[in-house]
């Protein structure tokens, strides 16, 4: 099994005309910096071939603009995020920027809402001014579904549509699914935590048991999979920093950090966890109940709020 690892806001610009349709999933659309995808790149909406729909309608002049983040979007609730550009593609990150979407099932209506969800800032790394908005849809079918989202404050004011796809299933473990009882390097294999993390100031605690040994154990557990040294975004080293922080109100639930290339070099393969817990990017972040399955999961940044939110429910 391949995979194609990306790094959420790697932005890589397009030649043709900006529209959302070709927009969507830059961030992590592989293929737009020569890999490949999965999922692909997002569908038109409409019926007629080369017909422009409200979906896909031409960007040029918008002064700010959404970039749908997730590399998965599946039947059932999602963890949806949206980065915002501007209009030379820099990322921006403003909580004062307020953004709500409002989804359309496409197989339906393309004119009426199926329903509406309000979009909360999250920062990623807020001394380097990076930030996204996350909602929380569910999706009741796969299929072809569209967004209009609605940007204020800020100096901002835009709506924008486009269309994207919902899958049956994902490629990572579904909530309430079971945990892959992975086996990850724990200190007792190496002499030096540096032999199995890139990370400058690594908790010791992270590496003391595996993902197996944790699974095992009938205890709620977080596992971390990231590369801080090697994630070009600067999103990988804060997501891990995030959780490290988190860790210390919950002593009773065991924090692991997996990294994501064989002997720590990027140029090697994923190791087998990533495979096994089938990512399409990173980082990721998952939390797992006492009975060893998925209690939630987080793709690209986990804040500490939504944490927290999470473990107090464990």
């Amino acid at each position: 099994m391949s995979i194609s690892l990306r790094r959420p806001f790697t932005l890589c610009r397009m030649p043709t005309k900006r529209t959302l349709a070709a927009l969507l999933m830059l961030a992590l659309i592989a293929a737009a910096c020569g890999g490949s995808s999965d999922n692909g790149g997002p569908e038109a909406a409409g019926d007629g071939a080369g017909e422009e729909t409200p979906f896909e309608s031409d960007l040029t002049g918008a002064e700010i603009y959404p970039v749908f983040i997730s590399s998965e979007i599946v039947v059932g609730e999602n963890r949806f995020l949206v980065g915002l550009l501007d209009s030379n593609d820099a990322p921006i990150g403003d909580p004062n920027v307020k953004v709500d979407i409002a989804f359309y099932d496409l197989e339906g209506s393309n004119e009426e809402p199926a329903f509406e969800e309000p979009a909360r800032f999250v920062w990623i790394d807020e001394d380097a001014g990076r930030g996204v908005w996350v909602g929380y849809p569910e999706f009741s079918h796969a299929g072809d579904w569209g967004a209009e989202v609605i940007i204020s404050g800020g100096g901002y004011d835009e709506a924008i549509k486009g269309s994207f796809e919902v899958a049956e299933t994902g490629t990572t473990p579904a909530i309430g699914a079971p945990a892959p009882p992975s086996d990850t390097p724990t200190a007792d294999d190496v002499k030096k935590l540096e032999e199995i993390t890139t990370d400058e100031h690594p908790d010791p605690g992270f590496y003391d048991v595996s993902i197996k040994e944790a699974v095992e154990s009938g205890e709620p557990f977080v596992v971390v999979f990231a590369t801080p040294e090697f994630c070009t975004s600067a999103v990988c080293g804060p997501t891990l920093d995030d959780v490290k922080a988190v860790s210390k109100d919950f002593p009773k639930v065991t924090f692991i950090h997996s990294e994501i290339y064989e002997n720590l070099d990027p140029t090697q393969p994923p190791v087998p966890a990533v495979r096994e817990w089938g990512l399409p990017g990173e980082p990721w972040v998952f939390v797992v109940d006492a009975d060893g399955n998925v209690a939630a999961k987080f793709e690209g940044s986990a804040s500490q709020d939504e944490l927290l939110d999470v473990l107090t429910k464990l």
